[in-house]
């Protein structure tokens, strides 16, 4: 499976996609690498989600929309 993400909503919604915290299922991330692993391991949903997972595009680029100013 191919799941696209980006790093906001907004950005998201155009490409067709989910935030990656989203996808991650790491809400703000401000817990630690190992608590967020213990949750995303404990929880049947995410754990399938991560293991199906084959590429993750991460959409980084610049906005279409800043080169109209």
């Amino acid at each position: 499976a191919v799941v696209v993400t980006a790093s906001t909503g907004i950005a998201a919604s155009f490409i067709g996609g989910s935030t990656l915290h989203s996808f991650a299922g790491i809400g703000l991330g401000s817990f630690s690498v190992a608590t967020h692993l213990k949750g995303i391991n404990s929880n049947e949903h995410l754990r399938a989600r991560w293991l199906r997972t084959k590429v993750l595009v991460i959409d980084e680029s610049e906005s279409i929309l800043e080169g109209r100013r």
